[in-house]
């Protein structure tokens, strides 16, 4: 009877551990999706700020060029490499 006992007893915290891993588990997985979407999200707006002020400096670069302003002085007010510059003329 005592042993009956015993082993229901270890029965019991084997499928509570089993029970807690699982759960444990779900829980870590869902953490790590939404960690993941949160961060392409916060990735995703930097790389489209990042597009924005490069599209926005060549903007300037072409407009500066067509005024008759040298490359290096395109390049120095608009951050572009002279090289970006001398291609977009090109």
């Amino acid at each position: 009877r005592k042993i009956t006992n015993e082993l229901k007893m270890r029965y019991k915290l084997k499928k509570a551990e089993e029970e807690g891993l699982k759960s444990g588990l779900e829980k870590g997985i869902q953490q790590g999706i939404e960690q993941g979407i949160e961060q392409g999200i916060e990735q995703g707006i930097e790389r489209g700020i990042e597009q924005g002020e490069e599209k926005r400096s060549l903007e300037i670069a072409k407009k500066m060029i067509a005024a008759g302003e040298s490359v290096q002085k395109v390049a120095e007010y608009t951050g572009l490499t002279e090289e970006q510059i001398t291609e977009m003329v090109g």
